[in-house]
């Protein structure tokens, strides 16, 4: 089976916003390199500021929504998000003859407080809640079901219950499994229960287990709040998901972009590495970069311009650019790229110029001793704390050499930026 071939079927609300709902399960998937098909239950006009109203389809409406897809797709797994008693009654029909396992995401509540469920609707909840292979509430939403007279359905049941929050928390027939430990973001976003939930569901449907279901949407979800797009009224999820095998295709493809561009002579003398990290690195082990770097071939031995690389992605390289991804973090959440390149004081002055929109910060002057990993590390704390967060380059002196540091999102955007300068260079000096 081909990724292209893992179909996860969403029963849940539109919202028309696309911060949460339908919307935001399809961008979730399909980040995921799964194929989305969707059931629309309720239309939700809602934003981050309120819901507006709710309008629940009919049941003849839901069940042709199924027969359309069923028809003509295999399905085996399902995410739900906002449900009626009629879209309940359709899907345990469903389970049934297909034997679907369920993620069951219990909307029962908005983040503004908009009741979405009747005590009917609730009763119904629990029917679903016995088949469903994994249940996740938040506190709020647990609350509402632990104190539910119709609690006694639960109980003995075979389906896991995540509790979820900044520490989510797994139980099996009430039994604490486990606890992930998440990562607190100072911002509200809306839709994270949605991309969470979803992201489960995709990778439970690729062949994993619930234990790495679990801590790879987590990922997903911060990485999903890192990147939140803003809105009037506060932040939309932004489905993301970054892990080691797309962080090592990405510094690859930044170097076969180098290699189209007369890169050569931006290398400085001790040679040059591009590195990128996973979301909120905290150590080396967390950043991949070139083993041996970037060189400078030598122009008596070679007459091609250009540069060689040395050995091969991996995570783990102690260099310096890995401590200065670290840092940098610490102060933009989204910057975890770098790229160091020769300095020349003729550039710098130049990009210091509004009309090349590039922001700079420096550590020249600071008396800064020691290995020049510990040097980059500490001088980018400086830079940064002087910048007030992450400027697009840092430099300064390294003893040996100065140097300058470009940053990024990520190493397609810090190539960007090095072809930038690239350019600016030619105008001015060839």
């Amino acid at each position: 089976m081909t990724l292209k071939d893992i179909n996860v079927l969403i029963v849940g609300g539109y919202d028309p916003t696309g911060g949460a709902g339908i919307i935001a399960d399809v961008k979730t998937i399909k980040a995921l390199k799964c194929n989305p098909l969707t059931v629309i239950t309720s239309l939700i006009p809602q934003n981050n500021n309120r819901v507006y109203s709710k309008m629940d389809l009919p049941k003849d409406n839901i069940r042709d929504q199924f027969k359309a897809i069923f028809e003509d797709f295999e399905v085996s797994i399902v995410k739900t998000g906002v449900l009626t008693k009629e879209a309940i009654d359709v899907l345990l029909d469903y389970q049934r003859k297909y034997n679907l396992k369920i993620i069951c995401d219990p909307v029962l509540k908005s983040s503004t407080g908009y009741n979405f469920i009747e005590d009917e609707t609730l009763k119904k909840y629990f029917e679903l809640f016995k088949k469903s292979l994994l249940i996740m509430p938040n506190s709020g939403e647990y609350n509402i079901i632990k104190n539910s007279k119709y609690f006694e359905y639960l109980k003995n049941s075979n389906n896991y219950i995540l509790i979820t929050g900044i520490e989510d928390k797994l139980f099996y027939n009430s039994r604490e499994l486990r606890t992930f430990k998440g990562h607190r973001i100072d911002r509200e976003v809306h839709g994270t229960g949605c991309v969470f939930a979803s992201g489960i569901a995709s990778f439970i449907a690729k062949g994993h287990d619930i234990i790495y279901a679990i801590r790879e949407g987590k990922r997903l979800v911060l990485a999903s709040v890192i990147y939140a797009k803003r809105t009037k009224y506060g932040y939309n999820t932004n489905p993301t998901y970054i892990n080691r095998e797309e962080v090592i295709k990405s510094i690859g493809y930044a170097i076969y972009l180098l290699k189209k561009m007369d890169f050569h002579f931006l290398i400085p003398e001790e040679g040059s590495n591009i590195a990128e990290g996973l979301i909120l690195p905290r150590n080396i082990r967390e950043v991949a970069s070139l083993v041996g770097g970037i060189i400078k071939k030598n122009k008596n031995l070679d007459s091609n311009l250009g540069f060689y690389r040395v050995g091969e992605v991996e995570f783990g390289v102690f260099s310096p650019i890995s401590n200065i991804i670290i840092t940098a973090n610490h102060y933009n959440p989204r910057i975890r790229s770098a790229i160091t390149i020769k300095y020349y004081e003729d550039i710098i002055e130049i990009l210091k110029s509004k009309k090349y929109e590039f922001t700079l910060s420096s550590f020249e002057g600071e008396r800064i001793k020691g290995e020049s990993s510990k040097v980059m590390e500490l001088g980018t704390k400086l830079a940064c704390e002087k910048f007030e967060g992450v400027p697009d380059i840092i430099y300064g002196d390294l003893g040996r050499e100065s140097i300058m540091v470009v940053l990024g999102e990520n190493a397609l955007e810090v190539v960007k930026k090095v072809k930038k300068i690239i350019d600016i260079y030619k105008i001015h000096f060839l």
